[in-house]
């Protein structure tokens, strides 16, 4: 017990000495980097759309002095729209990234280093505090990481030309990277990924037939993020990444519970374990699910205010906004569905024979 609060204090005290250094560590950037002392607003000015959409322009005189710069001062412009979709708002005490050309100064960034190395550790803190096996998770999100940074490494000498079949590849190696090291080369991780796996192909392969079948009709596939193509495979390959996450969670809540049941009641008989794993699986689908459906709003909630702010009638914006989203989810939905009997049945046929 003790020891533990003294990895937690340990775990505490570098998150705030990290905090600590990043905060002053403007010596290690190769950029003037900026501390601003005083904003000043020169000029504000409203305008107004026909839609009676409005939003305010402003320009700022920021100054302050340059930290890695034997603190040389430094003053310059700065316009921004309170909506500051693509622009900054600079307040007093933030420490700004410049580019100088000549003998100007630009704001490149605001420098983040040390809200990100708080949060960061605020979320190491918060596993540590957890108490469960913190090393095989670091060790799977690291290898993880790897194999994606691989991943886009290929995909940018290739220019995308195997996106599909690498987006399967990848996907296939961190399923299975996340369940060996997590739980091991255990019967449990082999239920999981056979199931997910299964579950997952058969989602896609399905829901590609189904869409085929209508000619993608009303699927707006070249409203992709970026107009990124070629349009379908890149939206496959979202949809993969995004349906294997939700699925291979579904299989190891109903395999582990079935192993636990196992080993609750030795005699337990396949076709009992089989319908308990159908009763776990109908309790997380409808959660599931709705997870995903917020998720679309949430990620479209914008684009759909933005077409509604410009008069555009509900109908067209949803279908504008929402056909990608929504395809997605259906797709995702139909996984969930499916996981629920083929990890029944897969688990339940290698628990009632391995398993003791």
């Amino acid at each position: 017990m003790k020891k533990n609060i003294r990895m937690l204090l340990l775990v505490g005290l570098l998150v705030i000495l990290a905090t600590v250094f990043t905060h002053f560590d403007s010596f290690l950037y190769e950029n003037p980097v900026m501390k601003v002392q005083e904003v000043e607003v020169l000029h504000k000015s409203t305008s107004t759309d026909q839609y009676k959409n409005s939003d305010t322009q402003v320009t700022q005189r920021v100054s302050g002095i340059l930290l890695n710069r034997k603190h040389e001062k430094v003053t310059f412009r700065n316009t921004y729209y309170k909506s500051q979709l693509i622009d900054t708002k600079y307040t007093k005490g933030q420490q700004v990234i410049l580019t100088k050309s000549g003998k100007n100064y630009t704001p490149q960034n605001i420098k983040r280093d040390t809200s990100i190395v708080f949060t960061v550790g605020l979320v190491v803190f918060l596993l540590f505090y957890m108490k469960f096996d913190r090393k095989r998770l670091f060790i799977s999100v690291l290898i993880n990481a790897v194999i994606y940074y691989g991943f886009i490494q290929i995909i940018i000498k290739t220019h995308d030309s195997i996106l599909l079949p690498l987006t399967v590849i990848t996907a296939l190696l961190i399923s299975a990277t996340a369940l060996l090291v997590i739980l091991g080369p255990s019967y449990q991780a082999l239920m999981a990924y056979s199931s997910t796996v299964l579950s997952t192909t058969v989602a896609i392969l399905l829901s590609i037939f189904v869409l085929g079948l209508s000619n993608y009709s009303g699927i707006h596939l070249e409203f992709t993020d970026f107009e990124l193509q070629p349009y379908l495979g890149v939206f496959l390959s979202q949809v993969i990444f995004s349906v294997l996450g939700v699925i291979l969670d579904e299989t190891m809540d109903i395999s582990s519970s079935l192993i636990e049941m196992k080993k609750e009641v030795e005699d337990i008989a396949e076709s009992k374990l089989f319908k308990s794993g159908i009763n776990i699986g109908k309790e997380l689908i409808g959660p599931l699910i709705n997870i995903l459906l917020f998720i679309v709003i949430a990620e479209d909630l914008n684009v759909v205010l933005l077409y509604l702010s410009n008069g555009n009638p509900v109908g067209y914006t949803l279908n504008m906004t929402l056909s990608l989203g929504i395809t997605q989810l259906l797709i995702s939905a139909i996984g969930i569905v499916l996981t629920v009997p083929v990890t029944s049945f897969i688990a339940s046929r290698i628990i009632t024979r391995k398993v003791k």
